[in-house]
């Protein structure tokens, strides 16, 4: 009688086994998602509006440290089933509404890092101010590839819970023009097929969605936070809404990153590097490296114009790169570095980052408040961990996205020390 409860407890972790097993492969389903930004670097929109650099910065960060950004086109293919899958960490850029800022801020910073990106116009806006697009400008992005869809004819509420004032038979009307009109004048004026819509406001309901679909449309998309996956409702697809309230750790955070353990930084956080007479070198120690992959291992410093190679040493989780042509255009900037894995328990994105000073010529013994630094743990503020010895394997040479273009220049090569 003894052994039935050790018996029934046995038989509970063999029945658990398939399940973590079955979750684990969920977890390694590949999902995207879908930014939505409205106006770049524009007073006339106090909530909406991101700045320029924040823009930047953010786009930056895609480039640089593993992120896919891929087109709409794909992840509705995706969902949808006609597309078997998406590379890891993807991403979509989407812009909303139809500003100046679109063409203006948006699309040089687009084409720079040769990412695709979709925008969502309605037609009532163009050129009726100084501060939106114009018809030639709209025509033009559409030549470049940028991807031009519907945000409805005149931007309302779509849902009839919101036209109270209109019986059926009347809001049918209304909405058949602005979903069919926005439609056709844009494949007029882009001599393009105009397949996708978002709902203005995020505002839809199920009868929506059904006039949508019968207007011609395949997919739609809200203002929802959440992931696309393998199956979702292509007429109500999710996106992050990316506003200027959003700070650089609220907006690493949304896409999934986790916070990671580091050691013995440097140069040490917050300090001014001096003096500036030698290579700056940047080095981490990841005391957790046992847990995660090695391959995934990258460090980055996110304002340099010039991506450097890093070295990774997998037996004791050592990461560092030297900063050589970068740093004169640098001087006198505050940098952040940044360090990225996948944790192999979770299958989990994990960061941590920190910032430094490179002084300028006339401030070289000058130094500078401490500021805090997310996610790191600092141990010493010795030695630099140098790569060391000569077992070095050369483990990843291109970065995707980066396309030689714009300010990322040449290969993200990694250099991993294998395990032995």
């Amino acid at each position: 009688m003894t052994a039935r409860p050790w018996l029934a407890a046995f038989l509970l972790i063999l029945l658990a086994i398939p399940v973590s097993a079955a979750k684990a492969r969920q977890d390694e389903t590949p999902t995207a998602i879908v930014l939505c930004y409205h106006i770049v670097e524009s007073p006339q929109d106090p909530r909406m509006e991101v700045s320029r650099e924040t823009f930047r910065q953010q786009m930056r960060y895609l480039a640089m440290t593993g992120y896919n950004v891929i087109p709409l086109q794909h992840v509705y293919e995706y969902i949808s089933g006609k597309r078997s899958s998406l590379p890891k960490n993807a991403i979509v850029v989407t812009i909303d509404d139809g500003w100046r800022s679109t063409y203006t801020e948006v699309f040089p910073e687009m084409q720079k890092r040769k990412f695709p990106f979709t925008v969502f116009v309605y037609p009532k806006i163009v050129g009726q101010t100084a501060h939106a697009l114009t018809w030639k400008q709209v025509r033009e992005m559409s030549e470049a590839g940028v991807d031009i869809q519907s945000h409805s004819f005149s931007h309302p509420f779509l849902t009839h819970r919101r036209h109270g004032s209109l019986d059926d038979h009347q809001y049918e009307a209304w909405l058949l023009h602005e979903l069919a009109d926005s439609k056709k004048i844009l494949e007029r004026e882009t001599g393009r097929d105009v397949s996708f819509l978002a709902y203005p406001y995020g505002d839809y309901d199920h009868h929506l969605m059904a006039a949508v679909a019968k207007a011609g449309y395949e997919a739609a998309l809200t203002c929802e936070y959440g992931r696309v996956v393998r199956g979702s409702d292509p007429l109500r697809m999710r996106r992050l809404v990316v506003d200027k309230r959003m700070d650089f750790a609220a907006f690493r955070h949304y896409l999934g990153a986790g916070e990671m353990r580091i050691e013995g930084v440097t140069p040490i956080p917050g300090k001014i590097v001096e003096p500036l007479h030698q290579p700056v070198v940047v080095s981490a120690k990841l005391p957790n490296y046992k847990h995660l992959d090695p391959t995934s291992v990258g460090l980055t410093v996110l304002s340099a114009s010039i991506l450097t190679p890093f070295s990774y040493d997998a037996r004791d989780g050592s990461i560092s790169m030297v900063l050589r042509d970068a740093v004169n255009a640098l001087k006198g900037q505050y940098l952040r570095a940044l360090v990225w894995a996948t944790d192999n328990r979770s299958g989990k994105r994990v960061e941590a980052t920190w910032t430094f000073r490179l002084p300028k010529p006339a401030d070289l013994r000058v130094e500078s408040p401490t500021l805090p630094a997310a996610s790191v743990t600092p141990s010493s503020a010795g030695e630099p961990a140098a790569p060391r010895g000569t077992e070095l394997i050369h483990a990843s040479a291109s970065l995707v996205n980066a396309g030689g273009g714009g300010d990322v220049k040449g290969s993200h090569t990694r250099f991993v020390r294998a395990p032995k």
